[in-house]
Order: C-alpha cells, then structure tokens, then sequence
C-alpha cells in the first residue's frame, strides 16, 4: 500500500506539473503586470482545468478497457476512436452558451486541454506501467510522454477554443483532431512498448511536432484570438515599456 501511494504520488506530480507550467507560461501574457487588466477569467480558467482533470480519469478508464488480447490493427482503431471521443469533448464543452463567440474561450481550451492531459498521465503511470516511473529509464521515458500529452492537449483545446470563439466548430474539430492523430501515430512505437532505441525515437519526434504546433499556438493563435482593440493597446504599451527600459 506505502508503495502504491508512493506511486500515485509521483504520477501526480509528472501528470500535474507540467500541466500547470504550461498553463501559467501561455496564460501570462495576458494578466498583468503584462496588461492593465486580466484578459481571461480566473474561475473559467480554473474550471476548465478541474472538468478537464475529471474528464482525463473518464478517458483513460475508456483507453484502459481495450482488452490486451486485441490484434494490432483493432487496438489502434480503437485508440482513434478514443482521440476522437477526446476532442469532441472539448468542442461540446468550448461551444457551451457562454463560451462560444468569446475571444477568450480560446484561453479556457487551452487549460481544458492541459487539465485532461494531467490526469491521462496519472492513469497511465499509475494503471499502464506499474513502478516504472522509480526507475530512470522508466522515469525518464515517462516524463516525455508526460510533456508529450501536455503539449499536444493544450494545442488542440486552444485550437478547438480559438474556432468555438469564430463560431467555427467542425472545421476547428477537424483540424485539432488531425493534429492529435498525427501525434498518436508518432507515440505508436512508445505506446506498444518497442524496444529501445525505438520508444525514445517516438517520444523525442512525437514532442518535436508537439512543440512545433504549441509555438504557432503560442505565437499566433493565442494573440490571434484578442479583439483589434486589445492587441494594439498591448503593442503600443510593449513600445512604451521597452522605451523605459
């Protein structure tokens, strides 16, 4: 039991950590002292986080289901279907009254993505690969994956986010659902335990793609999703703040 709790422990950790560095590094720019007022709300932000927790541990209990007997060619069918049932998810929640046509709805994808990704991580540490995480090849791998997962959900919420914001629902579906397959695809090799160098290779190209997707998300769509208005009043005020500088 000490060591199961030890364990569940050190997952929270992996799964909640870089979900909640994420969070803060996309969401700063946009509270001050960065602005003269907070461009999101706090309880949405925080709330997104938590449904999205609670989501993850629904996710992974459906993923955790697929019989370990099933042939190769049904078990990845069915683990795209899982993505799917993922991201619809996202856009039912981001398309809410309330939610839809808001600039920042775009921000509450993001800390949805990245609250399902944390708890998707505990589940597989904890249910998936039992007492690796103690172990530093274990541990190491594990911590990509986690970063892997954080990266690629905060993508696809804020993406998802971003078209519920336009009122463009299926077409922002699509192309987060694209983006996460694709990733799937390049975490196969790690997910079905290939052996080394093989799951390394996955995790490091699978977290390239990720990174690349968060930086257009970092440094496009979320300043992308502000009203003119803001985003000239933000760059007049950077102009003035480099002049003090």
């Amino acid at each position: 039991m000490a060591v199961g709790q030890l364990e569940f422990s050190a997952a929270l950790v992996m799964g909640i950590g870089p979900a909640l560095a994420v969070l803060f590094y996309s969401l700063r720019r946009f509270d001050s002292p960065h602005t003269k007022y907070t461009l999101f709300d706090d309880r949405r932000v925080f709330f997104g986080l938590a449904a999205g927790m609670v989501f993850g541990v629904l996710a992974i209990a459906l993923e955790a289901s697929v019989p370990p007997e099933v042939d190769f060619a049904l078990g990845l069918l069915l683990f795209l279907a899982a993505l799917v049932f993922e991201e619809l998810f996202k856009v039912i929640y981001l398309n809410r009254p309330g939610y839809s046509k808001r600039f920042d709805t775009t921000f509450y994808g993001l800390s949805l993505g990245v609250g399902a990704a944390s708890t998707l991580v505990v589940g597989t540490i904890v249910w998936g690969t039992p007492g690796a995480i103690f172990t530093l090849e274990g541990g190491a791998l594990l911590g990509l994956f986690s970063v892997n997962e954080t990266l690629i959900n905060a993508d696809t919420g804020a993406l998802i986010g971003f078209g519920a914001s336009r009122g463009e629902l299926w077409s922002s579906f699509l192309r987060a659902l694209a983006v996460r397959a694709l990733h799937f695809l390049l975490l196969v090799a790690f997910l079905e335990a290939a052996p080394e160098p093989w799951s390394l290779l996955a995790l490091l190209t699978a977290l390239a793609f990720a990174v690349i997707v968060y930086h257009f998300v970092y440094t496009q769509l979320l300043p992308g999703t502000l009203p003119d208005d803001i985003r000239r009043e933000m760059r007049r005020e950077a102009r003035v703040q480099s002049v003090k500088d």
